[in-house]
């Protein structure tokens, strides 16, 4: 048994792409790097695209919305009057980092990610984001419009947070690696951590530098 494996001390098995252990490594990174991060945070933005009509996003989230709608038929997935609380919040230089599980990469995310323009830049890399979804192709039932909802709700995280200032959402995978095995006191982990993400993470600002 390899070290990363021995590293999920919070599930207390196996290492797996549902790792609690590397959720919380994550956090403890990213924290390490830039200091106040918050997790599960929630932005007073709205979850229906009318109400971004008129912003720089609104044709493009009433485009992707009516796609959505009509991949399967369930035109009513959005439960939300608010876009619900994000993974990780980073507060100097805000942005948001979402850690995806194989549940946010469903065929129904891959039609959403199919309306994303090349202009627009984004965290991550959409091409790489869209293959996971052809090879994992999650299907979550329960209830019939599931996979829609989170699509819809990562399309928001991925699209507002830039209107309100924020820079690009970042994503990583989950499964892409064993991230628990990251030491956040180490300069290695850290740094190695910012390669794992090709250099998408925000650079800390000047008054964060050591």
């Amino acid at each position: 048994m390899n070290r990363a494996k021995r590293l999920n001390v919070l599930n207390d098995n196996l290492h797996s792409a549902h790792c609690r252990a590397c959720k919380e490594r994550v956090r403890e990174l990213l924290a390490a790097i830039y200091g106040d991060c918050r997790v599960g945070h929630q932005f007073p933005w709205p979850a229906q695209p009318k109400d971004y009509a008129g912003t720089p996003i609104g044709d493009l989230l009433k485009r992707i919305c009516a796609g959505l709608g009509d991949y399967r038929g369930h035109r009513e997935f959005i439960k939300s009057a608010q876009v619900p609380p994000c993974d990780f919040y980073v507060i100097d230089p805000p942005f948001i980092l979402e850690f995806d599980e194989s549940q946010h990469f469903s065929r129904p995310r891959l039609a959403t990610l199919s309306f994303y323009p090349d202009k627009i830049r984004m965290g991550f890399p959409v091409t790489h984001w869209q293959e996971l979804c052809r090879q994992i192709a999650a299907a979550d039932d329960m209830p019939i419009d599931r996979d829609e909802r989170r699509a819809w709700y990562d399309t928001l995280r991925d699209l507002v947070p830039t209107l309100h200032g924020l820079a690009p959402t970042v994503r990583l995978y989950a499964g892409e690696f064993a991230w628990c095995s990251l030491n956040p006191s180490s300069d290695r982990s850290r740094t190695a951590f910012s390669a794992m993400l090709q250099d998408r993470l925000p650079a800390r600002n000047a008054k964060n530098n050591p």
